[in-house]
């Protein structure tokens, strides 16, 4: 699984870093940033979690 965030959406409101940290990162400008390039499988179930909670909208999956 891959996964985007887009920044024109994001407002920076933290849930995706909260639900799975080890894919989401705050970056310094206040958007969050994916950190990995493919999501590991024991963590494709937090960020579907991120992708159902952001309240922007702003996380997908990609291909």
């Amino acid at each position: 699984m891959k996964v985007k965030v887009d920044p024109d959406l994001c407002m920076g409101c933290g849930v995706c870093e909260t639900t799975a940290p080890d894919v989401f990162q705050l970056g310094d400008d206040g958007i969050a940033k994916v950190i990995v390039d493919i999501v590991p499988a024991h963590l494709e179930a937090d960020v579907q979690t991120a992708i159902d909670d952001c309240p922007e909208g702003a996380i997908s999956i990609v291909g």
